[in-house]
């Protein structure tokens, strides 16, 4: 039978803490979920190669969100089954934009024959502490390069870079300014860093997008997915759909943004979500239908 529902959880703060590790609990509750008639899928902000290992516990199938909206891939293989890179003019004024503040810009490329994105650096400025810790965390290889090639240009999926607190605000304010309705861009705090990740995509790039996208793929009414998710770049997801939890690690506005607020990731609180969830539709199941006016 076709399921009806959908949950999608975000990873970094919902799913998995700084271990990367997925709480036995909310796997369970989910395992749980997905026998009762739910689809389960993900929708995070990592690509695919930064998030398979990390998720294969779950043993999901079927199709993800990742990099915030921007590509849609298979959970089982990894295979791209929809993207939406930037257009390559807007690349290169960024790549001005970042470059003459003098920060190494940092660029998710995927190449239409190569397996899955990959990472690319300029050498513009000095590589930031938040990125050296999140390409050792997670073991990923990145390319020093001085400039990218015109190939490179024509697949970028996201670029950015990462900034000190009392920049972002500048920046984030001449990006609206300068690459007004051209761009999608956010400013994630990095965890354990007083620093934000500028994270820029192609036009209205976010994950809500990206899970109504993947609603189509699934044939599954989009006012049936219900998000679950900790960060700014989240809120989109949790304030469009119809039910949205909110974990309680999240920041105020990001739980403002959501219909509800479940525990904190420490506290398995997209278990709490599933079950609640779970024990609703028993409860409308057991409820006997109202009655017709002609009976």
């Amino acid at each position: 039978m076709k399921p009806q529902r959908l949950i999608v959880c975000d990873l970094d703060g919902t799913l998995i803490g700084r271990d990367h590790k997925i709480n036995p609990a909310d796997a369970a509750a989910l395992a749980e979920c997905r026998a009762a008639g739910y689809a389960v899928s993900i929708c995070t902000g990592r690509s695919i190669s930064e998030a398979l290992d990390i998720i294969a516990p779950l043993q999901l199938s079927g199709p993800g969100v990742f990099v915030t909206g921007a590509e849609i891939c298979d959970l089982t293989n990894g295979a791209t089954l929809h993207r939406r890179t930037m257009e390559p003019q807007t690349v290169r004024k960024l790549l001005e934009f970042f470059g003459a503040m003098d920060h190494a810009v940092l660029l998710l490329i995927e190449m239409p024959d190569s397996q899955g994105p990959h990472y690319m650096m300029t050498s513009n400025g000095p590589i930031h502490a938040a990125s050296e810790d999140w390409f050792i965390r997670n073991k990923m290889p990145t390319l020093m390069v001085q400039e990218p090639d015109a190939k490179a240009i024509s697949n970028v999926l996201r670029m950015g870079i990462v900034v000190d607190l009392p920049r972002s605000a500048e920046i984030t304010a001449r990006l609206a300014a300068e690459f007004k309705n051209s761009i999608s861009f956010l400013a994630l705090k990095a965890p354990a860093f007083e620093c934000h990740v500028i994270e820029v995509f192609a036009a209205n790039v976010d994950k809500w997008t990206g899970v109504r996208h993947l609603c189509d793929l699934m044939n599954i009414d989009s006012a049936k997915a219900i998000p679950i998710g900790d960060d700014i770049n989240d809120v989109p997801m949790l304030r469009n759909a119809r039910l949205s939890f909110a974990m309680g690690n999240a920041a105020p506005e990001v739980q403002r943004a959501a219909k509800r607020v479940t525990r904190s990731q420490s506290e398995a609180g997209v278990a709490a979500a599933v079950r609640e969830i779970l024990s609703e539709n028993t409860k409308a199941a057991a409820s006997p239908a109202p009655k017709s006016l002609s009976e």
